[in-house]
């Protein structure tokens, strides 16, 4: 059982992965019983995820957890992998190679409708996404058009403003354009004005023009950030701004 678990190098084992290597390997024992002599001898470390163990391979030369932020997550879509989540936000933005730091707390995106399991142990929120998500170490990672569209709908739920010199440019520059306006294609006309306004901040004119042809002649005034605070002012996309960054 050990060999087969070293060769495959399972992040989270499930009782039907042990099901499968028994039957492989000819061992008669049930899963529950070969859990519980893994556990024991310290080879799966329990997950709060219910019929879920971490695998702990011999190069990590004992019981040591991995220390992965979504170790619970992967122990979910062992179970579910049609669950409707993503990671989302400033963790999609590192997943993607577009941040130089990683946020503190995982966040991961769920679909309207869908109970976070409190196992999950990460900041969760919801959002209803139309670009597929990308798989990544085995998880599903929101694109970059999806992150920037979200970000702009939900900007209170993006945690990494202050360093938006560091991510939005380069994940503006890596999202393809098309995607951008098919995810942004029904949202609001505030959203869409946020959306255009930090495309021109990122010095993606192009895509800002394309943005700017689905919006109405006549504009509300739309925030990017706390009301109270009016830091810049926008005219062509009648944006106040108090989150970004001075330039």
């Amino acid at each position: 059982m050990l060999e087969e678990l070293e060769l495959r190098q399972p992040s989270v084992v499930t009782r039907a992965l042990l099901r499968d290597i028994a039957e492989q390997v000819g061992v008669t024992l049930g899963p529950s019983q070969l859990a519980a002599r893994l556990v024991r001898l310290g080879w799966l470390l329990p997950l709060r995820k219910r019929d879920a163990w971490e695998f702990a391979p011999a190069a990590r030369a004992g019981r040591y957890r991995s220390g992965d932020p979504w170790i619970e997550l992967r122990a979910l879509l062992a179970h579910d992998p049609d669950a409707p989540v993503a990671v989302a936000f400033e963790s999609a933005v590192w997943d993607l190679g577009r941040a130089s730091h990683q946020p503190t707390v995982p966040v991961l995106a769920h679909r309207p409708g869908w109970r976070v399991p409190r196992v999950l142990g990460v900041r969760s929120v919801t959002f209803d996404w139309h670009v597929a998500s990308r798989p990544i170490r085995g998880l599903p990672v929101w694109t970059e058009a999806t992150v920037l569209v979200a970000a702009a709908d939900r900007p209170s739920a993006q945690g990494n403003w202050g360093n938006a010199d560091d991510w939005l440019p380069s994940t503006f520059r890596a999202a393809v354009a098309d995607d951008v306006l098919a995810e942004a294609g029904g949202r609001t006309v505030s959203t869409l004005a946020r959306l255009g306004y930090l495309a021109e901040w990122a010095g993606q004119e192009e895509t800002a023009d394309r943005i700017e042809e689905q919006l109405p002649a006549r504009l509300p005034v739309t925030f990017l950030g706390p009301r109270d605070r009016r830091v810049r002012w926008s005219r062509r996309w009648h944006v106040y701004d108090g989150l970004l960054p001075n330039r």
